[in-house]
Order: structure tokens, then C-alpha cells, then sequence
């Protein structure tokens, strides 16, 4: 099973159809489409549902919720609505904040799986000053969330870029933390980069208190247009072949363990 943890829906009226003709010439079995703000005009919360409608047994949602505003039981109401997920993006403050962990909270007991835009944010063409703070979306806040609330599941996306050291340090502690490495990541770092990074194996010094492998921690994600998935594949299978990671690895990575963590069968 091939799955993408993270995708968005894009402007074109279409998309999902184009989506659903891609993945399915790509063998991608499932997408996991998150929603971002509304301003953003694209891949609303209310778009991912007509998408889903369309193609429900290629499209799960994950329900972009906004840290300004939002209330647990309107985590309740994403659950109801179908939605698997949570995307958080552009928080107030940082994502550890004490004040957002009645929210995690919330969605670790009702089981939904939660990806977290970390790193960087891209700046958006909008009119005037505004205020975003890359600084607030830092991979070490996820070390705070995933030790307060171990059940709940975090994605932390883009591995953290440019913190990757504190993205892998985290995922080697904390057994319910991965990421993915979309972005510019795989364009402008090599494999002997990534491969210092994650670098822990069963049988190392130093390692997963689960004795996992690192690169059990990754998954695969695209976040890009649907006609560029195809080459974010070939951008992971090349750096996981430099590396001589294990089929049985890889196939974790592009599918399985995001299978587990969904509960498909």
C-alpha cells in the first residue's frame, strides 16, 4: 500500500479528478488531504469534504483546525464530519503552549491523527504587513506534545526544515512522533546529509526506546501539486537506495506505517 500523508487540494476546479487519474497511473492507494485557512482560497475544510465525496476510498481528510479560535468541541464536529486528522499551521504562539493542550487533548481521545506544519512558512502574496512567526512552529515543541499526550499520533512535516536536528532527536524519543520530508529538503540535501541524521539502528548505542530502526519514523509525503507527486516518489527512492535502506523499510515509509497509524486493514 502507497500513501500520502500529506497533500492539498489546488486551485483548479478538477483537481480531484486530476488527483484521483494521478494517483491511480502512480499506484498511490490513499491520499491524505489537509486543510489549510481559508484565505488561502484552496483545500478548505469544506472543499476536502466534496473532495472526499467524489473519491472515498482514495481521499481521507484532515481537517485543518485554526489554533486562534478553535474549541475542543469542534474537534468533535471534524470526528462527525468523517474527518480523520487534524492540520495545524500558524499558530499564535508556540505549538506547546499550554493553553492549545485541552485541543491535542481532545484529539487524542477521540483517536485522531494530527500533522503539524513545522519549519519555515512559504510568505504569501497578501496586501500589507502581517504577522507569522516561523519561530513558533519549531520541531521541538512536538517533543513537549507527544511526551504530555502519548496516545495522540503527530506528523511533523518538511522534518522540521531547517531544524532537523531537533526533528530527529525528538523522533528518536517519543514512539508516537514521525515525519515526513516534503518540501525543498530532498531538492537541496543528500542522502549522506539525512543518513547523518537519522542514524540509530536496534542495535546502536544510543537508540529508538523501541528499538525501531530511524528510518521507521518517515513517511512519505508529498505536498506538492498532483502532477509533481511522481517525482517526490522518485526524490525518496533515491536518497532510501543511496542508503541502502531495506525493502522492508521502505515499504514502511511509503505506506505501511501510515497504514498502521489509520487503522486500514
Amino acid at each position: 500500500m502507497i500513501i500520502d500523508c500529506h497533500h492539498h487540494l489546488g486551485e483548479e476546479q478538477d483537481y480531484a479528478e486530476k488527483l484521483a487519474a494521478e494517483c491511480k497511473r502512480l499506484k498511490i492507494d490513499k491520499v491524505c488531504l489537509m486543510g489549510i485557512p481559508d484565505y488561502y482560497g484552496r483545500s478548505t475544510n469544506s472543499q476536502i469534504k466534496e473532495a472526499i465525496k467524489k473519491y472515498p476510498d482514495l481521499l481521507i481528510g484532515f481537517a485543518f483546525a485554526d489554533l486562534r479560535t478553535i474549541i475542543p468541541d469542534e474537534i468533535n464536529r471534524f470526528k462527525e464530519e468523517g474527518f480523520r486528522g487534524l492540520k495545524f499551521i500558524n499558530p499564535p504562539a508556540n505549538y506547546d503552549t499550554e493553553k492549545f493542550d485541552r485541543i491535542y487533548q481532545r484529539a487524542e481521545e477521540l483517536g485522531m491523527v494530527t500533522l503539524f506544519h513545522l519549519g519555515i512558512v512559504a510568505r504569501d502574496e497578501l496586501k500589507g504587513p502581517y504577522r507569522i512567526s516561523s519561530d513558533y512552529m519549531k520541531p521541538i515543541y512536538l517533543d513537549t506534545i507527544a511526551r504530555i499526550f502519548p496516545s495522540l499520533t503527530i506528523i511533523g512535516a518538511h522534518l522540521g526544515n531547517p531544524w532537523y536536528e531537533e526533528a530527529t532527536m525528538s523522533a528518536r524519543w517519543n514512539p508516537n512522533l514521525y515525519f515526513d520530508l516534503s518540501g525543498s529538503t530532498l531538492k537541496k540535501k543528500t542522502p549522506e546529509f539525512l543518513g547523518g541524521l537519522l542514524w540509530w539502528t536496534p542495535q546502536t548505542r544510543y537508540r529508538d526506546p523501541e528499538g525501531r530502526y530511524a528510518w521507521e519514523k518517515i513517511l512519505f509525503g508529498s505536498d506538492v501539486p498532483y502532477n509533481e507527486i511522481g517525482e517526490v516518489m522518485t526524490d525518496y527512492q533515491k536518497v532510501l537506495d543511496k542508503l541502502k535502506i531495506n525493502r522492508e523499510i521502505q515499504d514502511k515509509i511509503f505506506g505501511g506505517t501510515m497504514a498502521e497509524i489509520l487503522k486500514l486493514g
